[in-house]
């Protein structure tokens, strides 16, 4: 079985933490189960959790890396990744895909925001120095600046040049987040809500295997207010339709709907 490589973001580890048939059976241990996957994770992804101590997720994620079922890569280590293959552009390559990733969160983000990296001699810096620059970047920048998110972008990047291969991305239900992670090119968003559809095809979960997940994620929509899932229709123009949550389920299990690229559902003409 060729390996697929996938990163794990934080909104879909909280949310997928959440949907559970039981205390010890949770739908992202389902996920990170699957066969033929290798799972990563950037460290800030890990920092961010220990910030916010979301629902037990730090834990779990703290054992996943432990046990090496999730591989959590920190900055330097994607430095030495990329010097193996660029040399001695490896921290301006870095910063170039850095700056892709801030591109597709928000123009003019990497000018605002990385005012030292933008002062780096690339020519003459040293790994340590630019770390460093990176670093302290990041304290100005501080907590809930979407940091996770743009290491990610530039993991995601590094992954896909080493290994040649489309990178899955299960990730947040932010559109625009799924939309940026595209852009980017190389990768193929999985959502919460496809996610199941990826658990029917790779680990051959049934419809009734999934069931008591499936309740568990309607009642943590119902609690956000959510009764409608938004899927595409067959049109050219892709137009959205507000389809009720239990009626997308049936149809997804029923074979309907292609998943973009995004992530998003599409009704099958």
């Amino acid at each position: 079985m060729k390996e697929k490589y996938a990163l794990l973001d934080t909104d879909f580890i909280s949310k997928t933490h959440l949907i559970r048939k039981d205390e010890e059976n949770k739908l992202i241990d389902r996920i990170t189960e699957m066969p033929g996957y290798r799972f990563y994770c950037h460290e800030q992804i890990k920092t961010e959790f220990q910030r916010h101590n979301i629902a037990g997720s730090p834990e779990w994620l703290e054992k996943k890396i432990s046990s090496g079922v999730v591989h959590c890569i920190t900055d330097e280590e994607i430095v030495d990744e990329l010097k193996v293959i660029y040399s001695d552009s490896a921290v301006a390559m870095y910063s170039n895909m850095l700056k892709n990733g801030c591109e597709a969160y928000r123009s003019g983000y990497f000018e605002e925001q990385f005012k030292r990296l933008q002062g780096v001699d690339y020519m003459k810096t040293t790994k340590e120095q630019f770390l460093k620059e990176l670093s302290e970047d990041c304290d100005d920048i501080g907590p809930g600046n979407n940091l996770g998110e743009l290491k990610s972008y530039v993991l995601l990047q590094t992954l896909s040049i080493k290994f040649g291969e489309q990178i899955y991305v299960f990730c947040s239900d932010d559109r625009n987040a799924r939309n940026g992670i595209v852009s980017l090119g190389g990768a193929r968003c999985i959502s919460v809500l496809s996610s199941f559809m990826r658990l029917n095809v790779d680990a051959n979960m049934t419809r009734e295997e999934a069931q008591p997940y499936l309740d568990s994620y309607l009642e943590e929509s119902r609690k956000n207010k959510q009764t409608t899932f938004r899927v595409h229709d067959t049109s050219k123009e892709m137009r959205y339709c507000r389809v009720p949550c239990e009626q997308v389920i049936d149809e997804m299990y029923a074979g309907k709907f292609d998943v973009l690229l995004n992530g998003n559902l599409r009704y099958k003409e």
